[in-house]
């Protein structure tokens, strides 16, 4: 921004100088420099003005040029954690970096976000690894859609979780102990589930599958002793839990084992999770688990430099960001660029792990 005061020009009685000279002084700033003091000697007006304008025009120049770069985020619900952690990662980025826009868009979650991202009205999305891996081969949900591949990785946050909550005094203490009990599985676990390598010797008749939308109802079946277990995949702290852990005594049971491990191993969409102690009411001890990401993608189309400046941002923010924000508590760089990412990394991404040292 320039800021003049007015030219005065020289009369016939100041002899000091000449008629149309002006000893003016300007003040001008941008963006990266501070306010500056320049007194100019015997300069024209005509000279003076387009001095001004020049000026005024590289001091703006950099302004407008910012304001071309927007990064469009598609996350979830307003009220959900991918929409917290999306606000939270693009203002981040604003703050920290010069020249570039960040907006997060409350959506219906990945199956809005995959399809946009492909046909690029969004740059970068929050989804789930497993529906990544969907979009990514062309299966589930994207069947007619056909595999994109264009999706890219950047990095994965936090688990969310195989959760298996029982019942104090339902007879539950480890994963074999479903087998026979009134169990509930939410949508998601079930599928899950449907890959442990015990499910094959469970007694499974009494299971049954609810839909997400019915997790309070669940919480009163489990709580009057209608049912032994509700299994379901949430991301922690979750106040669903929470909530339940307070209105009766649960405990929560290890998924863990060489079984699992295997299991986990020919996957690229689980990873090993840990259910920190005291995070539930009761629960003492930590619980070890498995499941599936909560990742961050983009598209190979989108420019390298965006998603770099965007990838170096959050990390060298992330203590802060962890802060702010119980989910990114406890995150690990070694493992957010390598679990639950079933894309490619993006170049952009890649690039700033290489100058980390944490890829070769």
């Amino acid at each position: 921004m320039v800021g003049l005061q007015a030219c005065r020009c020289a009369s016939r009685v100041d002899l000091r100088l000449l008629p149309g000279e002006c000893r003016p002084e300007i003040v001008y700033s941008n963006r990266r420099t501070p306010l500056k003091r320049l007194t100019l000697k015997k300069l024209s007006c005509a000279r003076l003005s387009s001095f001004a304008l020049i000026t005024l025009f590289w001091s703006i120049a950099p302004a407008a040029h910012a304001a071309d770069t927007k990064l469009t985020m598609g996350t979830g619900g307003k009220g959900g954690y991918y929409f917290k952690v999306g606000d939270l990662l693009c203002k981040s980025f604003v703050k920290d970096t010069d020249g570039y826009k960040c907006s997060a868009r409350a959506t219906d979650g990945a199956r809005e976000n995959l399809p946009k991202l492909r046909r690029g009205k969004f740059d970068i999305v929050v989804a789930r690894s497993d529906w990544a891996q969907n979009a990514l081969d062309g299966s589930g949900a994207f069947k007619n859609d056909g595999p994109d591949t264009s999706l890219r990785s950047l990095f994965s946050i936090h688990s969310e979780a195989l959760t298996v909550i029982a019942r104090e005094g339902s007879g539950i203490a480890s994963l074999k102990d479903l087998s026979g009990k009134r169990v509930q599985l939410g949508g998601s676990a079930s599928r899950l589930v449907r890959e442990l390598p015990y499910e094959g010797s469970w007694d499974t008749s009494a299971f049954r599958t609810f839909r997400n939308g019915d997790l309070n109802k669940q919480r009163k079946f489990l709580c009057s002793g209608n049912i032994d277990a509700v299994v379901s995949i949430v991301g922690y702290p979750s106040g669903w839990v929470q909530k339940t852990a307070q209105t009766c005594p649960i405990k929560l049971v290890a998924v863990s084992g060489r079984e699992i491990d295997r299991l986990i191993a020919g996957s690229r969409t689980v990873s090993k999770a840990t259910i920190p102690a005291n995070v539930y009411k009761g629960v003492t001890s930590p619980t070890k688990t498995f499941g599936y990401k909560a990742t961050l993608l983009s598209s190979a189309n989108v420019p390298e430099g965006d998603v770099y400046a965007f990838v170096k941002s959050t990390f060298e923010n992330l203590p802060q960001l962890a802060r702010r924000y119980p989910a990114l508590n406890g995150l690990k760089p070694a493992s957010m660029i390598k679990d639950g990412l079933p894309a490619p990394l993006h170049p952009g991404a890649a690039r700033y792990y290489r100058e980390r040292g944490w890829l070769k």
